[in-house]
């Protein structure tokens, strides 16, 4: 009877732990459509929101609970320099193979800055959103070896619903979600994760568009990532795949080292 009491409580603190990841995403949903003119309104409003709620579940961004606020920035940095260095392999394997063209951009202030501050709250709010929030509420309840697909999956699930998406797009955000669950895991905290995907976005959506770099793709797109096509876009797909291998190598061989 006690096990079985259990299992019932398990699967209760699963089914709301759901429903309330699926009213955040909803309202995340409705404010992005709702204040669409407003770029950075609706990600500021959700993360401050979102993550006021998780750290009342015990979400932290720092699991060690031991870092100062430089070596976390510090984290946050190299994670961001790894995700734009990902985004320049791409650029340069697909303008090897001549399936894009690339010139220097003309940099600018007020776009380098605006670019980062909406790549860092736009990554912030999707790391707590669909890596921070599953993970916590998984927490006791589903082991590793299933949360993080389901949190890769998660972060998929709502570009699946969306209108026109291409299924290369969908196969790199699936991906690329994997990729940043595993940084949270392997970093202790969402601060690397945080930095990588905001690495990924400030290279994708400013960084190759005209204020580092201007890449010309042709018939092919790369951003929203999710309506991604053409060769260049299967480049994306194959690094992204690359990383994912490596990725999870390395940090199922830490696990078991430390086990």
């Amino acid at each position: 009877m006690e096990i079985s009491t259990s299992r019932r409580s398990d699967a209760l603190g699963v089914l709301r732990a759901f429903v309330l990841l699926l009213g955040m995403g909803a309202i995340a949903s409705a404010l992005d459509r709702l204040l669409s003119e407003y770029t950075l309104a609706s990600p500021l409003f959700c993360l401050f929101a979102f993550d006021l709620l998780m750290r009342r579940r015990g979400a932290v961004w720092d699991a060690t609970g031991q870092r100062t606020a430089r070596q976390a920035a510090s984290r946050g940095a190299v994670g961001f320099g790894l995700g734009a260095l990902v985004v320049m392999l791409v650029v340069g394997v697909a303008w090897v193979m001549g399936w894009a063209e690339v010139a220097v951009g003309g940099p600018t202030f007020t776009g380098l800055g605006l670019g980062a501050i909406g790549s860092l709250v736009g990554a912030a709010r999707d790391e707590v959103l669909f890596r921070g929030a599953p993970l916590v509420l998984c927490k006791d309840r589903i082991p590793d070896r299933w949360a993080l697909p389901f949190v890769a999956l998660l972060g998929a699930a709502p570009h699946v619903l969306q209108q026109n998406t291409t299924m290369l797009g969908i196969a790199i955000v699936l991906l690329s979600g994997w990729v940043f669950a595993l940084a949270v895991r392997a970093g202790r905290g969402l601060w690397m994760a945080w930095g990588a995907h905001a690495g990924w976005l400030f290279m994708l959506e400013v960084g190759t568009r005209g204020e580092l770099l201007d890449v010309g793709l042709g018939d092919g797109v790369w951003m929203p990532i999710a309506y991604a096509q053409g060769h260049a876009a299967w480049v994306v797909l194959g690094m992204v795949a690359l990383v994912a291998g490596v990725a999870s190598v390395v940090f199922y061989r830490s696990v078991g080292c430390r086990q």
